[in-house]
Formats: structure tokens, C-alpha cells, sequence
């Protein structure tokens, strides 16, 4: 699926979280971060789901939701990539 570019894909205390979505993302796609601070996710239709980090890549959750600080997840690489910029989240 190709979307347009860039995207919102959620918030972090009302600020948006800006993302330049690639085709072709999918499980394999997929890094882990820890939030530091609490992620109101608004993925446009058909993006992947997070995924707990402990579990297999297909098993998504909270999508879209509010995910709470302090969660490790696997992402897509630039929705992990802009919480990451944006000083919400690191690398796990």
C-alpha cells in the first residue's frame, strides 16, 4: 500500500508525529522502541499495527489507541524513526 507523504500518524501531548510513509512496509519492517512519553496513535487506513515487542510480528494491538509511556513496541521503521526525533521514544 502507498500513502501520501508526509503523514500523521498520531500525537504526543497534541503534537503531531510526522512520518514520510514507504510502500512495502510490513513485519519485516518492524523495530522496537520504548515510549517516554504517552503516544495517541492515528495511523492512516491500512498501516500496520504495533506489535508488542515480546511477541511474534503478526500479533498487533492498540491500533489505532493511546499507548502509555513507558511500553516497548515494535513499529514501523518511520513511524519509529519519527517518535524517536521527536524525543518521545528510543531504540529498545
Amino acid at each position: 500500500m502507498t500513502w501520501s507523504n508526509p503523514q500523521t500518524i498520531g500525537t504526543v501531548s497534541g503534537q503531531p508525529i510526522i512520518a514520510e510513509l514507504g510502500p512495502g512496509l510490513g513485519s519485516d519492517a518492524l523495530v522496537a522502541v520504548t515510549l517516554s512519553a504517552t503516544y495517541v496513535r492515528t495511523p492512516p487506513p491500512g498501516y500496520p499495527a504495533p506489535t508488542p515487542a515480546g511477541a511474534a510480528n503478526g500479533s498487533a494491538t492498540q491500533a489505532p489507541g493511546t499507548i502509555l509511556s513507558g511500553t516497548t513496541l515494535k513499529l514501523p521503521k518511520p513511524e519509529a524513526a519519527a517518535l524517536v526525533t521527536a524525543g518521545a521514544a528510543s531504540y529498545s
